[in-house]
């Protein structure tokens, strides 16, 4: 009885993931070296499956659970944001895809950007005839070294992480195409962010103009902005962060709420109106071969969330 509540981890995990063979240790499991482990997030799948096995078994009473385990987490968010939202009843849940230590619960990500530019030049011979060209590489290099990347400043970072030009090394190159992105956990610095990018590239642009053939030449560009994903900012009023500082009082631990730079499923929720930090399943070094599981954490985020579940059932009457 009561009000639903989501747990979801994602099915997909990076690679290398062919013949991954579990090494199992006295405080760990680790791969043998030569793969990942893929506790990113088979850990999480793990522990709402045998959290829910164990309410069952033992008829231990709990809210309506809405289990969700999602595809192409690792690509862009993809399985998330293709989810059937009407199928869904749950307002607040627990996502559980965490690399910290188990106290700290990620309450906070960034919103992100991601920007496709192409820069138009003019192709010429490099030997014979440069004047009449127009190169493309130049005007995006300008345009990358007036940009503010990486750190900007506390919530905000900013990267260009793909560049493709150029045809031969005889040829004035015509176009380049960039993407890159821009996140933020302020929207309003997310916007001034992308917006800066963007100026960048339009004075670089503005900056060269030749005569060819008796007529003026000038570059162009284009700038296609996407948003990646929302933000996450779970407020400290949410009724299932009490519940996670409660259990976590009942083993010893203090919770930590935390930010992240990353995205996660529970972004694409959080757009949907499903309020859901993040737990540590007991995942270390992910998206490497040394990766390996905490088992002391991954039980204890078990046990913790059997706390959360058993709790959930009194906590109707919360308004928030």
């Amino acid at each position: 009885k009561g009000r639903p509540i989501l747990l979801s981890a994602h099915m997909d995990t990076v690679g290398p993931a062919d013949n991954v063979r579990p090494q199992v240790h006295k405080d760990r499991i680790t791969s043998d070296g030569t793969t990942i482990l893929g506790a990113d997030c088979k850990a999480g799948i793990a522990i709402i499956v045998e959290v829910i096995k164990t309410l069952e078994e033992n008829k231990i009473p709990h809210p309506p659970i809405e289990a969700v385990f999602t595809i192409s987490e690792e690509m862009a968010l993809m399985g998330a944001k293709f989810l059937d939202y009407t199928k869904l009843r749950s307002k607040y849940g627990l996502i559980f895809d965490n690399e910290q230590p188990l106290e700290n619960v990620i309450t906070s990500s960034p919103a992100a950007d991601k920007m496709d530019i192409k820069v138009y030049g003019a192709a010429a011979h490099s030997g014979v005839n440069p004047e009449k060209g127009i190169s493309a590489i130049q005007v995006v290099s300008e345009a990358i070294s007036a940009m503010k990347l990486g750190r900007i400043d506390a919530q905000t970072t900013a990267n260009i992480g793909f560049i493709s030009g150029g045809n031969a090394i005889n040829i004035i190159p015509a176009s380049v195409e960039l993407s890159g992105e821009a996140r933020s956990h302020d929207l309003a610095r997310l916007k001034k962010q992308t917006r800066h990018m963007e100026d960048c590239v339009k004075k670089a642009v503005k900056r060269i103009r030749i005569r060819a053939d008796g007529r003026i030449v000038t570059p162009r560009y284009e700038f296609l902005l996407e948003r990646k994903f929302p933000n996450l900012l779970i407020e400290k009023t949410n009724p299932v962060l009490a519940l996670i500082a409660r259990s976590m009082r009942e083993q010893g631990l203090k919770m930590k709420p935390s930010a992240s730079g990353g995205g996660t499923d529970a972004n694409i929720l959080y757009g949907h109106g499903i309020k859901a930090p993040i737990l540590s399943t007991g995942m270390r070094d992910v998206h490497t071969t040394r990766e390996y599981l905490d088992l002391k954490d991954f039980f204890g985020c078990a046990r913790l969330t059997l706390g959360i579940l058993a709790k959930w059932t009194g906590e109707e009457g919360d308004s928030n």
